[in-house]
């Protein structure tokens, strides 16, 4: 197949929804048999998705450009596949988190439909983007479509991005927003009893290692963990 002209984000995300939205048999028909590994045949969508990536060369988010390109590209992505109109809520709020450098900033998400006269589960979310790209704009959809879906309140806590903020800093700050957040439950008209923590990618990375030193420090744990493909494991290619 020959390689696709670039075209704007908002032309790109209709494309890989057209794409991603034909009949399986149709997709397998333009795009290949998906792969199947140890038994796990990849659903035909994602195989569609994967091979456009290919295609256009898009294989990476980061595609070798300096930081505050790559953001601005990841920020560009995240405007065209967002929802239109926004996936509403009873209540979003822009609200800031101290940290140990200073104040984080944060997003507070809260569903309709909940109980008012009872506390709410709260989900706190780390963004991905390797440490280095992403911030709470690009997640805002992602975070409004989990509040709604799973019926909770959702805070998405910001950090320091590398390379300007290397090592330790991310994790200072995930470290930094669940202890507030659990300190400051009722501020939010949250249960403290039912804060789960979650992210994707770097994100999921950070809610594993502050669910760690949670347990290992006796301290206040979180009721549930939600890890979107989760950095868990850079010791190997592994076969997925």
């Amino acid at each position: 197949m020959a390689e696709l002209p670039r075209l704007s984000p908002r032309a790109e995300h209709r494309l890989l929804r057209f794409a991603c939205g034909l009949p399986p048999r149709l997709q397998r028909l333009l795009f290949g048999a998906p792969p199947s590994i140890d038994g796990q045949v990849l659903a035909p969508d994602v195989h569609a998705l994967v091979r456009l990536a290919e295609i256009s060369g898009e294989t990476s988010f980061t595609k070798g450009l300096p930081p505050a390109a790559a953001r601005a590209h990841n920020r560009r992505g995240a405007e065209a596949t967002a929802s239109r109109p926004p996936m509403p809520m009873a209540r979003v709020e822009d609200i800031e988190v101290p940290g140990d450098a200073g104040a984080l900033p944060a997003r507070f998400y809260l569903p309709g439909g909940l109980p008012p006269e009872r506390p709410a589960p709260l989900l706190l979310y780390f963004h991905g983007g390797g440490w280095v790209i992403g911030d709470l704009d690009t997640h805002d959809d992602v975070c409004r479509f989990l509040a709604a879906g799973a019926g909770v309140a959702v805070l998405s806590a910001d950090y320091r991005l590398a390379p300007e903020h290397p090592f330790p800093a991310a994790i200072e700050d995930a470290w930094s927003a669940f202890t507030w957040a659990t300190g400051n439950a009722a501020r939010l008209g949250a249960d403290p009893g039912r804060i789960a923590i979650g992210g994707d990618s770097a994100g999921g990375n950070m809610a594993a290692v502050v669910s760690i030193r949670a347990q290992a420090e006796g301290g206040p744990a979180p009721a549930m963990q939600l890890l979107l493909y989760p950095v868990t494991d850079s010791a190997e290619d592994p076969r997925s």
